[in-house]
């Protein structure tokens, strides 16, 4: 599968978590940063997607700590948040 097609499927599940919240936090993320990330880290970012989004959302608004792998990611995240 093509680095294309990874990034259209991401965007795609970026943009339907089912919250309008997360719909919007990592629909726009996934716009403003899919086209720049490598395939490993479009890997992780596609492991962090396939959480649940009360876990997402809690990882994102640090009501809950979130694996460590994923750290860097919801910084990254958070940080588009704010702007």
């Amino acid at each position: 599968m093509s680095i294309k097609v990874v990034r259209k499927r991401l965007s795609i599940r970026s943009w339907r978590r089912g919250t309008k919240e997360l719909d919007l936090i990592l629909g726009q993320f996934s716009d403003k940063y899919l086209k720049e990330l490598e395939i490993s880290e479009l890997k992780l970012y596609e492991k962090f997607l396939s959480n649940d989004d009360y876990l997402i959302y809690n990882w994102l608004f640090s009501k809950e700590d979130s694996p460590k792998i994923f750290k860097s990611l919801i910084k990254r995240i958070q940080e588009g948040m704010h702007h």
